[in-house]
């Protein structure tokens, strides 16, 4: 099996703590290792490391190699020329792979999610290869939702096409993107899984989805996947990457493909969408404050605090969100986090790249 791991992209509403140069993917946020280590972890097992690839940013491409300390060949960890969304990157992966480790199955995973249960983790991934040995199926994990979350998109799912013991495997019926509260409540009663991102497949089954319903990403990707191996592949990936359209893999291919499956994922899962996640991986005080670092927190509630490296003194609020950047500090009430990237692009339109 092929692993791919996704470590691309900015992670632009964890800032000021995640930068272009160091994104969210490579910081510490549980205090376990950075969540690109958390990922490789739960590959133990899995995939050798001869078989992992890493997809980045060109640009992050040196931190990502100083973050992995070797565990994966450096010529495993493939810089992209500009970041172009989910479906590039995975077609990358997949022509890289078809053509240097043949047709094989490949596991596509984000690097910035949180899985529970590394065990069962797997336990489903290896339940994923005994179906996919008998089905020519694009497979995504869906997740057992345990909360009406607006945050997440969904699957609905349809008949069942394969099962064995604990594992069950559906047609995808569906997607349907982030809801309304109220409409998060529907999706979750009528037992729709969160989707999670995370997929199987075999390299060439996903590469044939994309020449059917993503020709132009196709196109891009043709004489890309004939320089493999050769001295102008590095030529080739500069001139011709940057041409492939922006597009996510769920609004690109799977969306539109009818060979969909859904494997009912039933491990702990948490994708790290935003400054929220800390207080998921946390535990409140008797105020329902969070803190990471030394703090006082006086006639406060509610509240969250990430500044491991300075002391922060709150008193009489509630409701907010603090975290030290170093350079910069973020303060923001905490229904507001999913606005941070707004920060991100006020700074970029005044030219502080610095702060980026």
């Amino acid at each position: 099996m092929i692993a791919v791991v996704l470590a691309g992209g900015v992670g632009e509403r964890f800032w000021p703590s995640s930068r272009r140069r160091r994104p969210k993917q490579l910081l510490d946020l549980t205090g376990r290792g950075s969540m690109l280590q958390l990922t490789l972890d739960r590959l133990d097992g899995l995939a050798s490391r001869e078989d992992t690839f890493v997809m980045t940013f060109a640009e992050q491409r040196d931190a990502v190699l100083a973050e992995l300390c070797g565990r994966v060949p450096d010529a495993n960890v493939v810089g992209e020329p500009e970041i172009r969304n989910t479906a590039p990157s995975i077609g990358l992966a997949a022509v890289i792979a078809r053509r240097t480790r043949g047709d094989q199955t490949m596991l596509v995973l984000p690097a910035d999610h949180l899985v529970g249960a590394a065990e069962r983790f797997r336990e489903q991934v290896r339940a994923g290869l005994r179906y996919l040995a008998g089905a020519d199926d694009l497979v995504t994990f869906g997740i057992v939702p345990t909360r009406p979350e607006t945050g997440y998109g969904y699957i609905r799912i349809g008949e069942e096409r394969w099962n064995e013991g604990r594992d069950r495997v559906f047609a995808a019926a569906g997607f349907v993107e982030k809801p309304s509260p109220e409409r998060a409540r529907e999706l979750v009663a009528a037992g729709c899984l969160w989707n999670s991102g995370m997929f199987m497949w075999r390299s060439g089954a996903v590469l044939d989805g994309m020449a059917r319903h993503a020709p132009e990403l196709a196109a891009v990707l043709a004489p890309i996947e004939a320089a493999v191996g050769t001295p102008q592949f590095g030529g080739v990936l500069k001139r011709e990457y940057p041409r492939a359209p922006s597009v996510s893999i769920d609004y690109g291919l799977m969306e539109k493909a009818r060979n969909v499956a859904v494997m009912r994922a039933d491990f702990a899962w948490n994708d790290v969408g935003s400054w929220e996640f800390v207080r998921d991986a946390g535990t409140p005080d008797a105020d329902g404050n969070v803190t990471v670092g030394e703090h006082v927190v006086i006639d406060g509630k509610d509240n969250t605090v990430v500044a491991p490296g300075r002391l922060v003194g709150m008193i009489g609020v509630e409701g907010l969100v603090v975290v030290d950047g170093g350079d910069a500090i973020l303060v923001c009430r905490r229904d507001r986090v999913q606005d941070i990237k707004q920060i991100v692009a006020e700074l970029k339109r005044r030219g502080r790249g610095d702060l980026v």
